[in-house]
């Protein structure tokens, strides 16, 4: 199942005739950024904090039950999201998540000392990036995350950089796409201005 949060929400593959309510895929964004699991309580606070707690868990369930048509539809099963004990799971080995594989190249990157894999882990968290977090949703619970997720994006890119000091042509391209996403980030307002220093 491939789904994509950075940028415009989307879960690839959806039949035309298959509906996603935009609530169902808020909630799942959501779960996402939570690494996959959440309880219902939290659930219920940050994504329906106005209705009533008996109106709310009904919602919730109607958008369970949307997202479990969805995943059959899309992999032919309803597995991917399981409720057991008031905790939402999803099952991580059936996505493909471009923010699950951002942070885990980030994570890869820290393991190693090699410069070649480390390299090659931060460039593969940088090109995942395609842009914020749930882009364009105006989700009302997004921005404290929206933003952790972007300074992650800007470390990544200005450590990719800064390892990459014999080349500075590929340096300075990661720099460019880094800033195309943030284009008033003063990090990468700063290694850019380095890496120019550097060439001239």
């Amino acid at each position: 199942m491939r789904v994509r949060v950075l940028g415009p929400p989307t879960i690839l593959g959806v039949p035309a005739g298959q509906h996603l309510r935009p609530q169902a895929l808020e909630f799942l964004v959501y779960l996402i950024v939570q690494g996959g699991t959440a309880h219902q309580d939290e659930v219920l606070d940050d994504l329906l904090p106005e209705p009533p707690h008996r109106l709310a868990t009904q919602r919730l369930h109607t958008y369970t039950y949307n997202l479990r048509q969805v995943f059959r539809s899309v992999g032919g099963s309803v597995a991917c999201l399981q409720l057991k004990r008031h905790r939402y799971t999803l099952n991580r080995d059936a996505f493909d998540v471009d923010l699950w594989t951002m942070r885990d190249a980030v994570t890869a990157a820290k393991r190693v000392t090699e410069p070649v894999p480390n390299v090659a882990a931060l460039h593969h968290a940088v090109t995942t990036y395609c842009g914020p977090l749930a882009a364009n949703t105006g989700y009302p619970w997004l921005a404290r995350h929206q933003e952790a997720v972007a300074r992650e994006f800007v470390a990544a890119a200005i450590t990719l950089t800064e390892a990459l000091t014999e080349q500075l042509a590929e340096a300075r391209t990661v720099l460019e796409l880094a800033v195309h996403q943030h284009p008033d980030d003063e990090l990468l307002a700063t290694a850019a201005a380095a890496i120019r220093d550097r060439e001239s």
